[in-house]
């Protein structure tokens, strides 16, 4: 496992070396169809936070893994699969519709309030399900009598197709709603945005949670 200890000390190496206009960003490891061994040898090297995005198969892997972790979920969220994801995860990246925070709530069972993030458009061309800027705060106000609920931040995900560039406005621009919600007085604390091909473009532009995958896993054999 002598890889993921050369890719994590690099990462690390290269955040030390930026600028976090945000705080430094929390390493979100996305273990999806990953090894267990490898998701335990990542664990032992000190990553606490593991993200996934297909609940069922996730839920199957936390329980045989049954480590001190921190479990995201951040993929697209069905209805079905809301009692898996309220009873298994910690925190919830890709909240897009009220219904699915109401049934998250609902359905949670746990101890503790679920923390998630707010999925919000980055480019008006992506076809993936997520909540446009000028909708951000509608859905946050809806959420608000949630009480096993709490909203934390927002989260994005930039264009495979976009440029550096593409991708550095983009950034920008949600970085500047989070700033203007917290102006506004929302007590949020998390922009969740920069996945391995990004995430510095991302964390320049005040990401304090990155989700890495690749860049700590190497590349999958599938």
């Amino acid at each position: 496992m002598e890889d993921l200890e050369n890719n994590l000390s690099l990462i690390h190496s290269e955040i030390k070396a930026m600028d976090c206009p945000n705080g430094e960003p929390k390493i979100i490891a996305v273990s999806k169809k990953q090894s267990l061994e490898k998701i335990r040898a990542l664990h032992a090297l000190g990553i606490q936070n593991f993200a996934e995005n297909f609940a069922q198969e996730a839920v199957e892997r936390i329980n045989q893994l049954d480590l001190k972790a921190i479990w995201h979920f951040i993929g697209n969220i069905q209805s079905n699969k809301t009692n898996l994801i309220a009873n298994h995860f910690d925190w919830v990246h890709s909240i897009t519709r009220y219904k699915i925070a109401e049934r998250l709530n609902n359905q949670r069972k746990r101890e503790g309030a679920m923390n998630v993030c707010i999925q919000v458009k980055l480019d008006e061309n992506d076809a993936r399900e997520s909540v446009k800027p000028i909708e951000v705060r509608k859905l946050m106000d809806e959420m608000q009598n949630l009480e096993k609920i709490k909203l934390r931040g927002l989260m994005g995900i930039s264009s495979p197709e976009s440029s550096l560039e593409e991708k550095n406005d983009d950034f920008r621009r949600l970085n500047q709603l989070y700033k203007e919600l917290i102006i506004e007085g929302h007590e949020i604390d998390t922009l969740s945005m920069g996945m391995s091909d990004d995430y510095k473009i991302a964390i320049q532009n005040g990401s304090n949670m990155i989700r890495i995958g690749t860049s700590l896993f190497g590349k999958r054999d599938y």
